[in-house]
């Protein structure tokens, strides 16, 4: 009985964690510039659509691998045809043009993918592996996330002191080490480091790449830029859970 109490109040804390964000609004509201001006093009529905209809198939991909990848490739058919005819709708031909802005989309779509995948398959791994229970594991994947953050926003501190090469070698040599890590790590623990580098990468790597995605845009195009950016992100944080649901299933 305690144990679900306990599970209860933790999802209702979780949710009002989120809820606080709203209390912001106003402030932001309030020192928004409302003056700029606004796009007044007709808002691209079919790109938009096709958009929604090719990031739904690649998160199905590692669920219902052919259909999936069938459907993939024709909404992505469709959607390069659509650029074609209507090069600054929805997703501008010209940001796909640009190396790095595709590029660091790609990145921060491998970490996250990476991050996810290992935040469900960690603690599945210490279980089999280890005769911990599963509060300590819980908290200790808990401590490995916090000690991960913390060196993120460490390196965001120092960042200004870094060249951008160097900065992108800490990060992707960090998500490089996260898998191999749990995937190679001869004791059993070690994978709470896979885990600490893990949301190490995808917490720098994601502020990081964002403003090089951004800053290679076009100032007209830099909000456009940002929203295709966190999209792949957020297809990052949809293929880890589908991946590690696979790797679990076949543990």
């Amino acid at each position: 009985m305690h144990l679900l109490n306990a599970g209860a109040a933790s999802w209702r804390l979780s949710l009002a964690v989120g809820a606080v964000a709203l209390l912001a609004l106003p402030a932001i509201t309030r020192r928004a510039d409302l003056s700029a001006p606004r796009d007044t093009s007709p808002f691209d529905g079919r790109g938009a659509a096709l958009l929604v209809v090719l990031a739904t198939a690649l998160v199905l991909i590692p669920r219902y691998p052919l259909p999936a990848v069938i459907a993939s490739l024709a909404a992505a058919a469709f959607l390069a045809l659509h650029i074609r005819t209507r090069p600054d709708g929805f997703v501008p031909a010209s940001l796909l043009r640009t190396r790095t802005f595709v590029l660091s989309t790609l990145l921060a779509c491998t970490v996250a993918t990476s991050y996810f995948t290992l935040l469900f398959t960690v603690p599945q791994l210490l279980h089999h592996r280890t005769g911990w229970t599963t509060s300590t594991i819980g908290t200790g994947q808990m401590i490995a996330l916090l000690v991960g953050s913390t060196l993120s926003m460490t390196l965001a501190a120092i960042s200004a002191r870094l060249s951008r090469p160097r900065l992108l070698t800490i990060v992707l040599a960090a998500g490089a080490l996260a898998p191999l890590t749990a995937a190679f790590a001869p004791w059993p623990p070690l994978l709470l480091l896979a885990a600490t580098l893990a949301v190490f990468a995808t917490s720098a790597g994601q502020a990081t790449l964002a403003v090089y995605a951004s800053q290679a845009a076009p100032d007209t195009l830099r909000p456009t830029a940002i929203g295709l950016f966190n999209l792949g992100y957020q297809l990052g944080g949809a293929f880890g859970p589908a991946i590690a649901a696979l790797v679990i299933l076949s543990a």
